[in-house]
């Protein structure tokens, strides 16, 4: 009895050490060729993801599920949990044998989410190597702020503001808010040549405007000047950018300028008031340079922050000039928008930008030109960047 007892333990444990043996060589690896894998619960890319692993990990794989790995990884607490990661994300390690599952093997039980519990996601570190190539599309949405020195449309507002304050014989001095500082949005397209370069179309809407007012009280009457210069721009652009690492860029690009300038001079004398209106638009062409640093939010989502200088200038602007006042004056003349000086003493005159049909040189104009508007300066944005 005791004989046959022995027997059978030793069989159980020979039957347990081929066993042991048996799981451990149906194991191999897989390593993640890919920037990064994602492991999820189910072997479907609409289950939910587990965890995110960088290139050149090896993980323990038990089988392959049709497309699908059947990995085992080590959570945040330590632990260890099983999930998928598909067989376009990772190769088998060299002399490893993965195991099949054939048609008609029952596949194994689902585990339940509450029980698989969400690892932590790794952060990647930014890295100095170049980065991996992936062939695709681009679409960066963005907001920020630029500083612009029109420089003519800033001088015409002071002038008039300052000639009429002269006129009225006003003592007081004109401070002048001058039109610098806009805001701007917009959007890029990206195209992907290879691993660092970058073909890219976009646009840019960008407007500001800088509104005066000087109120002063002359002989008992009260007087008012106001000035308001505005700018508008859509600039079209086509560039090319240069990535030679993961968190930073640069780029160079061209730029056709859809631009307008207008300009609002009021002036009221009690109840008496005259105003002058005027929109001028023309085409102009330019470039920008740029760098920016950027920083990974998933895989597919980053954020960006660029800087960047653009030059243009812009002149031949044609429009309409609107005169109204309180006695029911209303005339309407198309133009150019010139600029010119206004003498008032032989060692004094004043800045003046008005759109008119012609000018003369004559006692009251001064070197006429036609204005410019000079959108040059730097900018700031800020946004996201999606690739497809």
């Amino acid at each position: 009895m005791q004989k046959t007892t022995g027997i059978i333990l030793i069989i159980f444990m020979v039957l347990g050490f081929l066993s042991i043996d048996l799981e451990a060589q149906t194991k191999f690896k897989v390593k993640v060729v890919t920037e990064q894998a994602n492991i999820r619960i189910k072997p479907d890319i609409g289950s939910e993801m587990l965890l995110q692993v960088p290139e050149g990990t090896e993980l323990e794989a038990e089988k392959k599920e049709g497309e699908w790995f059947l990995v085992i990884f080590e959570k945040a607490d330590g632990t260890r949990a099983r999930g998928y990661v598909h067989e376009s994300l990772v190769e088998v390690v060299a002399g490893e044998k993965p195991v099949v599952l054939k048609k008609g093997e029952p596949v194994r039980k689902e585990i339940k989410p509450e029980l698989q519990a969400r690892a932590e996601t790794k952060i990647k570190e930014p890295s100095t190597s170049r980065p991996k190539f992936r062939p695709g599309y681009g679409l960066a949405i963005f907001g920020g702020g630029a500083y612009v020195s029109p420089s003519d449309l800033n001088r015409g507002a002071r002038g008039v503001a300052e000639y009429y304050l002269y006129k009225f014989h006003s003592s007081g001095s004109v401070k002048m808010t001058n039109l610098h500082l806009t805001y701007l949005y917009g959007l890029d397209l990206y195209c992907r040549l290879n691993d660092q370069i970058f073909l890219g179309l976009g646009f840019d809407y960008f407007q500001g405007a800088g509104k005066n007012q000087k109120d002063f009280v002359y002989v008992g009457s009260s007087y008012s000047v106001i000035t308001e210069p505005k700018i508008k721009d859509l600039p079209l652009r086509f560039s090319m950018f240069y990535q030679p690492v993961n968190y930073f860029y640069a780029r160079l690009g061209m730029e056709v300028h859809l631009a307008r300038a207008s300009y609002l001079y009021r002036i009221t004398e009690d109840e008496s008031w005259m105003e002058w209106r005027g929109k001028a638009s023309a085409l102009g062409l330019g470039w920008m340079e740029a760098v920016g640093l950027q920083w990974p939010i998933t895989s597919w989502c980053r954020i960006f922050a660029e800087g960047s200088y653009r030059y243009v200038k812009i002149k031949n602007l044609e429009g309409k000039n609107h005169y109204s006042d309180s006695s029911g004056s209303d005339e309407i003349e198309k133009g150019k928008l010139y600029y010119w000086e206004v003498p008032v003493a032989p060692n004094l005159s004043y800045p003046a930008l008005y759109i008119k049909e012609t000018v003369t040189t004559e006692p009251g104009m001064l070197n006429p030109r036609r204005a410019e508007l000079n959108l040059s300066g730097f900018s700031l944005r800020v946004g996201l960047k999606f690739w497809f």
